[in-house]
């Protein structure tokens, strides 16, 4: 049974309803993850602000909207404080005031993704 399976999801693998149906799914997160992060972007961040800028897929959004709404002029003097390599980029990327924890220790917000959500909002980030 275990090669029937095998070679039944190799044969999927091959097919292009398959490809279609993952790329369709990679679409949707793509979409969800935009979302969430533009909503947490909309309904968090204000002018003035301190920011912690996280790091991972989702966070590129973030950015991605900060950028759109600095640009708009529809939030401005914005501090954002990297966690990351990756998170220090972006905000380079998007033109943003880069700043680090010795110079701002105090944040206002700071937006991360989570890599496990309970029914209870709890969030562990860092599932290692």
């Amino acid at each position: 049974m275990i090669t029937c399976s095998r070679t039944l999801i190799h044969i999927l693998r091959r097919s292009s309803s398959f490809r279609l149906c993952s790329r369709t799914m990679e679409d949707a997160v793509t979409k969800a993850k935009r979302a969430a992060a533009y909503r947490a972007v909309d309904e968090n961040v204000k002018s003035g602000q301190k920011l912690g800028i996280g790091s991972g897929s989702t966070i590129v959004y973030a950015v991605e909207r900060i950028g759109q709404l600095v640009k708009e002029n529809k939030l401005g003097d914005l501090i954002c404080v990297p966690t990351s390599f990756q998170a220090r980029q972006l905000i380079r990327e998007a033109n943003l005031i880069l700043s680090d924890l010795n110079q701002h220790p105090e944040l206002d917000v700071a937006i991360d993704g989570a890599d496990e959500v309970d029914s209870d909002l709890n969030c562990i980030k860092g599932g290692g």
